[in-house]
């Protein structure tokens, strides 16, 4: 597959590895979910899939990972190519986002006008910037709880724009964002950086970043069995996130994450290089409507959850059983919201405003 190609093969393994990063975010959600005292009262299945969250870690990597791939063509273009650029990550971040908004405060916003009280006593002013435009200095957002991780997507995207202006002055600004990054990690900043840029998540960013620039520049090296180091990397990085000697969250297992998914990514773009990655395509179609499905399935495990509830049978049936239908539930339900709204209407808006087509592969971004 030629960096140029206009008519690049669909990288599928990477739409299938964006369905199993948001699978392990909903399988985590659905056992933590559990411990509200209305239903078990404790982390469901004793905590089994509490490494979910790397997930969200893979998804940083992957946004840097994707955006430079797909907008290589693009990059020092000069500001002409911002517009474009800007109405593409709109209408792929705000629109379902908003949809899902509505859906999940809309329920707790009616029921408060019928009984006369406040609409949005959970939301200020001050946090509208944060809810409402996911701006990452604007507060924390209220009623989608994944919204926070979205607040780093749209700073990722607008500072993206730096590399479409001008491509060498860009990378020498991403380079010091990531020492300014790791000088904060090693308390060698005077004070944290604003707007969270000293976030070691916004480090993972600019490793995706690094790694859509060798995959569209180079020709990335393939050993036998690669695949096989990539995904036991992953998982040793997991590993130590989670019971390094930094523990949970800390910089250096961030950091572990990070590699590891860069490795990912860069092994599967070679082995399509070579050969069109076989992957199931209910795994493809997935990965296309996991942004759906990371928005929504919170909303939808607490519906099967309290559902279930309020008939009757929570307590009745097996710890497992309602775990496997709340998520079997939300991943159905996330894939709908995909397939027949999230898509349409990207695919819809960005008719609206057809930019000059440039030559990228078919990838989803």
């Amino acid at each position: 597959m030629a960096p140029t190609d206009r008519h690049a093969p669909k990288l599928a393994s990477i739409e299938a590895a964006r369905a199993i990063a948001a699978l392990a975010v909903v399988l985590m959600h659905a056992t933590h979910l559990m411990r509200v005292p209305q239903f078990s009262g404790q982390v469901g299945l004793r905590g089994l899939f509490d490494f979910g969250y790397a997930g969200v870690d893979f998804f940083f990597v992957l946004s840097g990972f994707i955006i430079t791939f797909v907008h290589h063509a693009e990059l020092g273009g000069g500001a002409a190519r911002c517009p474009g650029y800007l109405w593409k990550r709109f209408v792929r971040v705000f629109p379902i986002y908003w949809m899902v908004l509505a859906m999940t405060a809309g329920p707790s916003i009616l029921a408060r006008l019928a009984t006369g009280r406040t609409p949005v006593s959970e939301l200020g002013a001050e946090d509208l910037p944060g809810t409402l435009l996911l701006w990452i200095g604007g507060g924390t957002p209220e009623y989608v709880g994944v919204a926070w991780s979205l607040q780093y997507e749209v700073l990722f995207y607008l500072s993206f724009c730096v590399l479409l202006l001008h491509l060498r002055g860009g990378l020498a600004l991403y380079a010091l964002w990531a020492a300014l990054v790791i000088a904060q990690a090693f308390g060698q900043l005077p004070a944290a950086l604003p707007w969270k840029l000293g976030d070691p998540h916004c480090l993972q960013f600019l490793m995706g970043v690094a790694t859509g620039l060798i995959a569209r520049r180079a020709t990335l090296p393939l050993v036998r069995g690669q695949w096989l180091l990539a995904a036991a990397a992953f998982v040793a990085a997991v590993l130590y996130e989670r019971l390094g000697p930094q523990g949970p969250h800390a910089f250096g297992g961030r950091v572990a994450l990070g590699l590891a998914s860069a490795l990912v990514l860069a092994t599967l773009v070679a082995m399509e290089r070579r050969r069109p990655v076989r992957v199931p395509t209910l795994l493809v179609q997935l990965g296309a409507a996991s942004y759906s499905l990371y928005l929504a399935h919170c909303l939808l495990i607490n519906i099967v959850l309290a559902s279930m509830a309020k008939v009757g049978v929570y307590h009745a049936l097996p710890e497992a059983l309602i775990f496997s239908i709340a998520v079997l539930a939300a991943v159905t339900g996330g894939w709908l919201i995909g397939r027949c709204l999230e898509l349409p209407v990207v695919a819809w808006l960005r008719r609206r405003r057809s930019p000059p087509a440039v030559p990228a592969p078919a990838i989803a971004a």
